[in-house]
């Protein structure tokens, strides 16, 4: 083999590997990271109507649960952070929806049959849809999974979490006592 071919091989290699990182490194940066960033929605402010087709084929609209704490995830199954936040939402689900608390899953950048069966396979039960064209997130200031919206008993916004649940840990648990 010359040199000329040893060369344009490597060079090709390189390039590739190149941009598989990059590619990697942007779809991880589709992501959140957790804490706080701007929202284009403001804390206090009323929260924004929307109505959903949930997965069972009932629809979910957000007047109809006023006067009671809601818990919005926006998530996408492609996303190793919300897959983490999982657990973290079921057990919170578990322990405050029979205290009045509603929760909702919404999911983003994905496909619906992918959203549904990520959910599945997870045995999550919590009542879920899919935002076909981002509307809802778009209402919401939403740009990248997974972000958490704290709704108080009068339809207001309390809180906005950009990123994984596991790591807001505890204090996830103190945030829906805030709106409880």
């Amino acid at each position: 083999m010359s040199w000329k071919n040893s060369f344009n091989r490597r060079t090709g290699s390189l390039a590739l590997a190149g941009l598989v990182l990059l590619v990697t490194i942007m779809a991880l940066q589709g992501c959140s990271e957790g804490g706080t960033k701007r929202s284009l929605i403001v804390v206090g402010s009323p929260a924004p109507s929307f109505t959903i087709e949930l997965f069972d084929g009932n629809k979910w609209t957000l007047e109809d649960h006023g006067g009671k704490p809601i818990v919005i995830a926006f998530m996408a199954s492609w996303c190793p952070c919300s897959n983490e936040s999982i657990p973290f939402i079921k057990e919170a689900y578990e322990r405050y929806n029979p205290q009045g608390v509603e929760f909702i899953l919404i999911g983003i950048q994905d496909s619906a049959e992918k959203f549904r069966n990520f959910l599945e396979e997870r045995d999550v039960t919590i009542p879920a849809g899919y935002d076909t064209d981002d509307t809802i997130a778009a209402l919401y200031g939403v740009d990248a999974p997974p972000v958490t919206i704290f709704i108080d008993r009068e339809q207001k916004v309390k809180r906005v979490y950009f990123g994984n649940i596991k790591e807001a840990g505890k204090e996830y648990f103190s945030w829906i006592e805030e709106v409880r």
